[in-house]
């Protein structure tokens, strides 16, 4: 992973000196066992900052909100200033404290997906991440009480090449590790077996994991793409972690589970049980955008959950000693405590901090492109680089090109991105200034509203014949009428696939 100074936009902030000596306290540990330090950072600039750290401390980081809202508008934008792959969004449920509804698939597999990769650091020899993931959650989601992290932990499977291993007890136990069984597997939490094949998906994983048995050996191990059943990855090892927050963790005596659990049940399920924080690694950055709307956010929280509690004691819908699910501020804040903790916001900043003095605000042009062009041009004139970060980026640097045909092509395009930020500012240094202008400053428009991400879901081309059973009649597109016998795995020049088999008359 490269340097914050390698990265255009953020190397005039990582050249500060109120930067550099930030990240030297940080390594040195400074900010630790509750020495909370405030920032006082514009909101533009946070996501800047929090880049910045993640390239120059590489170390996993959480940034805490104080709604869900402004997590995935965080989450969305964070996209632009760091590689995809290392963020991470941790939901907060959709019912509220005490509210008897069921958890979305998509909040199930967000949530898990932060579990286990934080549990890669905790893990004996465990395989950790190369980049580590920047965690963005709302004060609820850190709230929501989780199964305890000894449990998550403890049920980890572990599968290596050679291992010997018994393909019915291993089914059984994804079960009871929360995994679904399905003919076929199409999303994370699934699990499929035809024969001496295993397939599963983990919510650790992009991809789902084929396990070939040869009798109780493990003969084979590989990442498949299950919309071509093609592989992507041969592996030596793979570990296949819970595939739910809520685990019946005692089988009967046939091997069946007597009920599915669901996350309402996690109080009652376990006699302690977790939060995210128990998940944190020890080495983890915590950042708060703004802790005074956080802490009343979670007091918000904690007084509606109060009120329906007692309204359901009164109504007997719950036992007097039903357990809390949640954490209060306070707890969470002790927890919170135990790692590095920086505010971005103004709450502990008293008027400012020596890095916010440095930012300051751009011009607004509302849409008046000529005042826009003559301001960066008048930049220029003055060697005072400049970057504009837009969604209408192309269309921008054609006017520019336009008015200004000698500018130079690799220049321009450097100064025109494609993109979207909440924000722009002028960093200012001595005589040195960076101006970073957004369309919230040329047109006025704020960033879009961020949807909720769909749930990482395919579609295997067999699912069409998941319910066939040897025997039953099929009719082919060019062959007619014909008898499916069943799935055929031939070993054709050293590869092996899957066919279907299908007799017909004669």
């Amino acid at each position: 992973m490269g340097k914050s100074a390698d990265h255009p936009l953020l190397a005039p902030l990582s050249s500060l000196t109120a930067y550099q000596d930030l990240l030297t306290r940080l390594k040195e540990g400074d900010f630790t066992g509750g020495n909370l330090r405030g920032l006082g950072l514009p909101r533009a600039v946070r996501l800047a900052l929090l880049a910045a750290l993640h390239y120059d401390l590489n170390t996993p980081i959480l940034l805490v909100t104080n709604r869900a809202d402004r997590a995935l508008s965080l989450f969305d934008e964070l996209g632009f200033w760091l590689p995809e792959g290392t963020n991470l969004y941790f939901a907060e449920p959709n019912p509220s404290f005490y509210e008897d509804l069921p958890w979305s698939e998509g909040t199930r597999h967000d949530r898990l997906r932060v579990l286990t990769e934080f549990s890669r650091y905790l893990l004996p020899g465990g395989d950790i991440p190369a980049t580590p993931s920047v965690v963005i959650a709302p004060i609820r989601a850190a709230m929501t009480r989780t199964i305890p992290r000894r449990d998550f932990l403890r049920y980890t499977l572990r599968i290596r090449l050679a291992d010997q291993r018994d393909l019915v007890e291993t089914s059984a136990t994804l079960v009871k590790l929360g995994y679904e069984y399905s003919n076929i597997v199409v999303r994370p939490g699934q699990f499929s077996r035809r024969g001496g094949i295993l397939d599963v998906w983990s919510h650790s994983s992009p991809w789902p994991v084929r396990i070939e048995f040869f009798g109780q050996e493990v003969d084979t191990l590989r990442f498949f793409d299950p919309s071509t059943q093609r592989t992507t990855e041969k592996l030596d090892q793979t570990m296949l972690f819970p595939a739910s927050e809520a685990l019946a963790l005692n089988l009967s005596a046939d091997g069946e589970l007597p009920y599915q659990p669901t996350e309402l049940e996690i109080p009652e399920l376990y006699r302690f049980p977790s939060s995210l924080v128990d998940f944190l690694p020890k080495e983890a950055l915590v950042l708060l955008d703004g802790q005074e709307f956080i802490e009343a956010a979670a007091n918000d929280i904690e007084e509606e959950a109060t009120d329906r509690r007692a309204s359901q004691i009164a109504n007997h819908a719950l036992e007097q000693n039903a357990p809390i699910p949640y954490l209060t501020w306070s707890e969470l804040a002790d927890s919170l405590s135990q790692h590095q903790m920086l505010e971005l916001g103004h709450t502990n900043a008293e008027g400012g901090s020596t890095l916010s003095v440095n930012f300051g605000p751009g011009p607004r042009f509302a849409g008046r492109l000529k005042e826009f062009q003559y301001y960066i041009e008048t930049l220029g004139n003055e060697n005072l680089p400049w970057t504009v970060v837009s969604r209408q980026a192309a269309r921008l640097k054609q006017l520019w090109t336009e008015t200004h045909p000698d500018a130079s092509t690799e220049e321009t395009q450097r100064q025109f991105i494609e993109g979207s930020i909440s924000g722009g500012w002028v960093l200012k240094q001595g005589e040195n200034q960076q101006h970073l202008l957004s369309d919230s400053e040329i047109f006025g428009w704020s960033r879009p509203q961020p949807r909720r991400r769909p749930m990482l879901f395919t579609e295997a081309p067999e699912t069409i014949y998941a319910d066939l059973k040897p025997g039953d009649w099929v009719v082919h597109v060019d062959h007619g009428i014909g008898k499916f016998i069943g799935l055929h795995t031939p070993n054709i020049e050293g590869v092996q696939r899957e066919y279907l088999s299908i007799a017909y008359k004669d």
